[in-house]
């Protein structure tokens, strides 16, 4: 077997791998129906707790997920993911008095802890710019800028 063999061979199974465990998961276990967005904890035995707090750093991480599976793949039921991630992170996440991400909600979506941690706004920018990418929605693109001008000043 030459490299180029090895290499397409090894592309394939990380497609399958992010297709039909990672991103299957994610859809299948993680999305909380009863209070918005996704559930703050699930362990390694399956174990939810639905009354986990919910984080920026996870929500933006799975905005950016689902826009990039959805740019590279082209499968809608990631843009609705993608869709789920961002309504929740503009409407719950989302500081509406002074702008940034709050650091973690409790399990309703209610601010816990109003920190606006660097680590957080980051992600946020990345999820943000790559849905843009994924749906050219201008407003993603505007929370991702005063993102970027909150880290600025």
């Amino acid at each position: 077997m030459d490299i180029n063999s090895i290499k397409i061979a090894l592309a394939q199974e990380a497609e399958i791998e992010v297709k039909e465990n990672i991103l299957k998961f994610w859809s299948e276990e993680a999305i909380d129906s009863k209070n918005g967005g996704f559930l703050g904890s699930i362990d390694n035995n399956l174990w939810i707790d639905e009354e986990a707090p919910k984080s920026s750093v996870l929500n933006t991480r799975i905005l950016w997920t689902y826009s990039k599976a959805y740019n590279m793949f082209g499968n809608k039921e990631y843009l609705t993911l993608a869709n789920r991630a961002y309504e929740f992170i503009k409407t719950s996440l989302w500081d509406q008095e002074y702008g940034g991400l709050f650091w973690m909600l409790d399990y309703k979506g209610n601010p816990l802890n109003t920190k606006k941690q660097i680590y957080a706004q980051a992600f946020g920018i990345y999820a943000l710019s790559e849905y843009y990418m994924a749906t050219e929605n201008k407003e993603s693109l505007a929370y991702a800028i005063k993102l970027y001008d909150l880290i600025e000043k």
